[in-house]
């Protein structure tokens, strides 16, 4: 029998293989190509990340009453305290005493406050690290022309917008002013009350805990705050109603209320302060303003 071998001969194949035309490619080639690859692939995820970054807001992440917050200054265990956020939002820690505003605050800007005093006469350098241990349930609420009013729960890293919680309120109603939506929110100072038009909001609001959002109807006003049944009011067709007459409407005001500071809340301007306390007690010269259709009257709780 007869046996041929057979060896094909040629252009040897190059270790770093071959390109879109055949051409064999050296390995410093192939590197180049598949650095060329990651790094597309490391901008894809740069860039999704960046979106994520602008959807979230400024407010995601900050400190709320209930939060259980840790406080630590480095190779000072001393000075280290772990502390439940109260509802005044101030503490009081070691060496610098009293800090006010808790809530509402991120992480970073209370380390950094809580070092800079550190730092101006008691310690030389201060490594100030604040963390929450435990997060407390966060809240809005949803009233008006929606079809399920009630609570929505925020998370405590993400932010949720007005028409998500909306949203999960069941929606608008037919009859819901879409443009005069609003957020009822409580200002800086104690027992205050800021009412934020969230129609002309451009960015689209994020709604921070003990938000209340108003989706108003033309014929409803709104009594807030420390009354016995909060919420809307329907405005009868054949007579006035008044502020001291809405807050009656509403139960009257509970054992808290601070009935000399009522705050009545037009679309737009600033609140307007009522003394109810005088208007009942036939004060002279107590005006008792009539309420117009989209109004809110808050009745903020009294200090003691």
């Amino acid at each position: 029998m007869l046996e041929v071998n057979v060896r094909c001969s040629g252009p040897r194949r190059a270790a770093g293989g071959y390109d879109m035309r055949g051409r064999s490619k050296s390995m410093p080639e192939v590197a180049a190509t598949w650095l060329a690859r990651l790094l597309v692939v490391l901008a894809i995820l740069a860039s999704a990340n960046l979106s994520f970054a602008a959807e979230t807001s400024s407010n995601a992440g900050e400190m709320a009453p209930g939060d259980l917050v840790r406080i630590e200054v480095f190779d000072n265990p001393d000075l280290a305290v772990t502390v439940r956020v109260p509802l005044s939002g101030s503490v009081t820690l070691p060496l610098i005493g009293r800090v006010e505003d808790l809530a509402g605050r991120q992480t970073e800007s209370l380390a950094g406050e809580i070092r800079t005093r550190l730092e101006d006469g008691y310690l030389r350098r201060a490594e100030v690290t604040v963390t929450v241990l435990e997060y407390a349930p966060r809240t809005a609420s949803v009233m008006g022309a929606v079809g399920k009013p009630g609570a929505v729960a925020l998370h405590p890293a993400r932010a949720t917008a007005i028409l998500q919680a909306i949203g999960e309120c069941g929606g608008f109603l037919d009859d819901a002013d879409r443009q005069h939506v609003r957020v009822l929110r409580q200002g800086a100072a104690a027992g205050q009350a800021e009412l934020v038009n969230a129609a002309e909001d451009e960015i689209g609001m994020r709604l921070r805990p003990g938000d209340v959002v108003l989706v108003p109807r033309l014929d409803r006003v709104y009594v807030l705050g420390r009354v016995q049944r909060p919420g809307p009011i329907a405005l009868p067709t054949s007579e006035v109603v008044t502020v001291s007459k809405a807050i009656s409407m509403a139960g009257g005001f509970d054992r808290f209320a601070r009935d000399g500071s009522v705050q009545l809340l037009h679309n737009v301007g600033a609140a307007v302060l009522v003394d109810v306390g005088a208007i009942l007690a036939g004060k002279a010269g107590a005006e008792d303003p009539v309420l117009k259709p989209g109004d809110t009257v808050f009745v903020p709780q009294s200090r003691f």
